[in-house]
């Protein structure tokens, strides 16, 4: 990876900034790996999650499709703090057309590696899914931990948040989304 030369720079001035002596506390790398490792989390801002889909596999499924657990971690928008959980999604195929599930896993990892809010994401995999696999209708659950939250409030250390995102066949209060949210749900 480049060296972004002012990201460096940058994180110098902040840690000093916050009272820090880099030299007495042996931190003078530090700078360098702080601008490296956010070059890395931000990544997924120049990839396209519409690229990750490949030729689309034609079947004769006509039923809900699940792929869960997909593990994620991201950085909050708001305090630039890891939040991190799982992805869940259910589609409805149209015209028995299916992505292989690697495919899923790569668009949720492009976009966590942004800058995110946990709403936004889950709306942003929704939108791919439904796109990029031309479905009939798309389920999307993320259940995640937020370190700016849990960091900063102890009572808050066990706090999940979970979001969803539907649209099409799935969207709440159809038959479909129940179905749907059926098939998603943890096991007890």
């Amino acid at each position: 990876m480049a060296r972004n030369e002012e990201a460096i720079a940058a994180a110098g001035r902040f840690l000093r900034a916050l009272g820090l002596d880099l030299a007495v506390l042996q931190m003078e790398k530090t700078p360098e790996r702080v601008a490296e490792a956010y070059s890395h989390f931000f990544s997924g801002l120049t990839e396209d999650p519409a690229a990750v889909w490949g030729d689309l596999i034609r079947t004769e499924s006509k039923g809900l499709i699940a792929v869960r657990n997909i593990r994620f971690h991201s950085i909050c928008e708001h305090h630039i703090l890891p939040f991190f959980g799982t992805v869940q999604i259910a589609y409805f195929p149209r015209n028995g057309k299916i992505a292989g599930f690697g495919h899923f896993a790569d668009a949720v990892d492009i976009l966590a590696r942004r800058p995110q809010l946990q709403e936004r994401l889950t709306e942003e995999i929704c939108r791919a899914v439904s796109t990029g696999v031309d479905t009939a209708g798309t389920l999307v659950i993320v259940k995640a931990k937020h370190l700016c939250l849990t960091m900063r409030n102890r009572a808050a250390a066990d706090t999940e948040i979970v979001t969803t995102a539907a649209d099409g066949m799935l969207c709440e209060g159809t038959k479909l989304y129940d179905q749907a949210w059926s098939l998603l749900k943890e096991e007890e």
